[in-house]
């Protein structure tokens, strides 16, 4: 206890003495990096979205511009405005998956040696690298809309952002970064703070997103990505303090063969509780792939009947979604640890509530049955944040970056891979089943999937060592947190 204290002043008396740049656990560190890089990629989905349709519409020669949502008319899908939508949709829907192939794909291969790298090197580098590969494929893009240039020059800028790594190397070098500077009690609020961060982002975003492109234009939008981009990257480089300690840094190549074998030795090391980490990570990937379902699915749901919603309010039950979940991300967190609840314990009540969420969506015949559905998901952004925290807890300080580097690729690959599955699996449904609930059997096929999780922690809690704090996480006893 008296040695407990005695590091504690020690440690309080070293941070007083680091000046407040150089601080990386002053208050406020990557919740800033977040806040920039996120809203730059959250606003640039679906700006890309509506430019790659009217740029299929241009190329088909449509010509009309009243784009009512008719779907639910009865006379619709008869009409000759049925028939060139359905071409218009089908040219667009493949622009979207070219463009997100080649973002995604080489994001999720670079990630993997940016994640090892960064536990050599430092957690600055990689946040450096796809920043500077964000501003540059917002540029060739901003370039690209006003010149009208083809397809392939958004490809190729989208492959550029993917190959500095893009989102999952930003995301795994802000966990390691909060995994360095955190205690293990408090490590579980400090990820769901960057999660509610991103989610309102997300929020803000599909608010404006609309109106703005509307009134000002694609370039207008783009500018501000730009700016956003090269804001972050002037932060990183100048204000953001390093988080690794100086005596773990090594010298070492961004692509090499032990990148790949460091994050190979994080998940086959022997070790104290390896199988819960993989068991982790297997409820990770089934939590990952329920929760991007509604976004996956929503546009199609929402505009077919009994709903028939315009794309306002699309993007008004988006924008509501991630709020709550935002809020009910940090909120519920800081509730199970005020009631004494372990992160596993937080883990399931979420699953618990998304679980809910997707039936209730599943089963929502109006508007605001949706948004009922909402209320019952405030906590499902919960799971992640306590998942994460619980595997960084099992590894050493030196794997941190390689761990995260895994969940971070996992996480593109899971939203890659949902609307690879669910939507012609949701097409398929609709065409070929009858009955009233049939749009819905995706939604609850994914909520039957979550109970994987929810049985898996609960073995993980019946299992697991009484007070896992005095079960050094590794054979030859070393503390990740020491």
């Amino acid at each position: 206890m008296v040695e407990s204290s005695s590091r504690t002043s020690l440690t309080s008396i070293q941070q007083s003495t680091i000046s407040w740049r150089n601080n990386p656990r002053r208050l406020l560190t990557v919740e800033v990096v977040i806040f920039l890089y996120v809203t730059g990629i959250i606003l640039e989905i679906p700006v890309m979205q509506q430019y790659l349709y009217d740029k299929a519409r241009d190329e088909l020669k449509v010509t009309d511009t009243d784009q009512n949502d008719t779907v639910c008319d009865s006379h619709y899908e008869n009409s000759s405005e049925y028939r060139t939508d359905q071409k218009v949709h089908k040219k667009a829907s493949q622009y979207i998956l070219l463009v997100s192939m080649a973002l995604t794909l080489p994001a999720i291969f670079t990630s993997c040696f940016l994640g090892s790298w960064s536990d050599k090197r430092g957690r600055k580098g990689p946040m450096v690298v796809a920043s500077i590969g964000s501003a540059l494929e917002a540029l060739i893009i901003l370039i690209a809309i006003h010149w009208k240039l083809p397809l392939y020059v958004f490809m190729i800028a989208s492959g550029l952002a993917g190959l500095s790594g893009y989102y999952p190397t930003v995301v795994l070098a802000m966990l390691a970064y909060v995994a360095d500077t955190s205690a293990p009690d408090s490590r579980a609020l400090r990820l769901g703070i960057l999660e509610a961060i991103a989610f309102v982002c997300g929020t803000v975003v599909q608010f404006s997103s609309g109106v703005w492109i509307k009134n000002y234009g694609y370039e207008s939008v783009y500018l501000v990505i730009l700016t956003v981009h090269l804001l972050n990257l002037v932060y990183v480089v100048i204000f953001l303090p390093e988080s690794l300690p100086q005596e773990l840094k090594q010298n070492t190549a961004v692509l090499s063969c032990d990148s790949i074998k460091s994050i190979w030795l994080v998940y086959s090391k022997k070790r104290v509780g390896r199988w819960v980490l993989i068991t982790l990570l297997i409820c990770a990937v089934v939590v990952y792939l329920a929760g991007f379902v509604v976004q996956t699915l929503l546009v199609l749901f929402g505009k077919r009947a009994p709903l028939c919603w315009e794309s306002s309010v699309i993007g008004y039950f988006l924008g509501t979604t991630l709020f709550s979940k935002a809020v009910g991300a940090v909120v519920g967190i800081k509730l199970c640890s005020c009631l004494g609840i372990s992160n596993f314990g937080a883990t399931q009540m979420g699953v618990f509530f998304l679980i809910a969420n997707l039936v209730m969506i599943g089963f929502s015949r109006n508007t605001l049955e949706m948004f009922l559905a909402t209320a019952l998901g405030f906590f499902s952004a919960v799971p992640q944040p306590c998942i994460r925290a619980e595997m960084s807890r099992l590894v050493n300080k030196e794997e941190q970056g390689a761990l995260f580097a895994v969940l971070a690729s996992l996480e593109s690959l899971c939203n890659f891979c949902s609307q690879l599955i669910f939507n012609p699996l949701y097409t398929w449904t609709i065409t070929e089943l009858k009955g009233e609930f049939v749009a819905g059997i995706t939604f609850f096929i994914n909520a039957g999937l979550l109970l994987i999780p929810m049985a898996l922690i609960g073995v993980i809690q019946r299992n697991k060592p009484l007070n896992p704090k005095e079960c050094p996480p590794l054979l030859d006893s070393e503390d990740p947190v020491s």
